[in-house]
């Protein structure tokens, strides 16, 4: 090979690394709602990453050892045989290449993809692990003193017309959550803030619930006690 070929080969390696990165993030993106890039932004999600991009590497050299065994059309393309890679990369390491076929006939998939999937499974509970427990100090410090959970749940309400791209669906869903508190009798005010909280946070990201918690505060010292007659 040519070095000029060794070049592109190099290269089109590093961009099958890139896309199954670049579907890592999008999955990561997916998944951690109210921030992406800081469930990105550790040890686990850059892991995730580097997971997703090592296998996508992985299936780039199997498409290239294997030129007309799972894709044939692309051989010798190294391009698109980067961008199959970077964004099947499963499809690849699940095709029929892995398939064991016994003597009576039957069919057994073998082969990395369900290691690679469990590995993948145990990175991304990490990820949410720390995510949670950044999500819960948020909360548990934000809410914890706010005890008029009716009139916290009623700001909350009113605070999503403040988004503009928020669809319908999910001003349902947060509606839902926030009257099933509305009828849980047993949990104290406090702790029915805190969890509605939870689904405001994640419709709002960490900043912007910031905001509207401070302007709850401001709010609820605001209101007008009237006394009991």
């Amino acid at each position: 090979m040519s070095p000029s070929g060794e070049w592109t080969l190099r290269l089109c390696a590093i961009l099958a690394f890139v896309f199954g990165s670049l579907v890592g993030f999008s999955e990561i993106l997916s998944r951690y709602r109210d921030e992406p890039f800081l469930a990105t932004a550790n040890l686990y999600g850059l892991t995730y990453l580097g997971i997703n991009g090592s296998i996508s590497l992985g299936a780039f050299g199997l498409l290239l050892h294997y030129p007309t065994g799972i894709f044939p059309k692309i051989a010798g393309d190294h391009f698109m045989v980067s961008i199959v890679a970077g964004f099947g990369a499963m499809a690849v390491m699940r095709s029929k290449l892995f398939i064991f076929r016994s003597d009576d006939g039957k069919e057994y998939p073998i082969g990395p993809s369900i290691v690679l999937e469990t590995i993948l499974r145990v990175v991304d509970r990490k990820i949410d692990r720390l995510r949670a427990s950044q999500r819960e100090k948020r909360v548990f410090s934000s809410l914890k003193d706010i005890s008029n959970f009716d009139a916290a749940a009623d700001y909350l309400t009113a605070s999503l017309l403040s988004f503009q791209n928020l669809s319908q669906d999910e001003k349902r869903d947060i509606a839902a959550v926030i009257q099933q508190y509305r009828d849980q009798k047993l949990w104290p005010p406090a702790l029915k803030t805190m969890a509605i909280g939870f689904a405001f946070l994640t419709i709002a990201g960490e900043e912007n619930f910031d905001q509207v918690v401070s302007d709850l505060i401001t709010y609820l010292k605001t209101l007008v006690q009237t006394p009991a007659v």
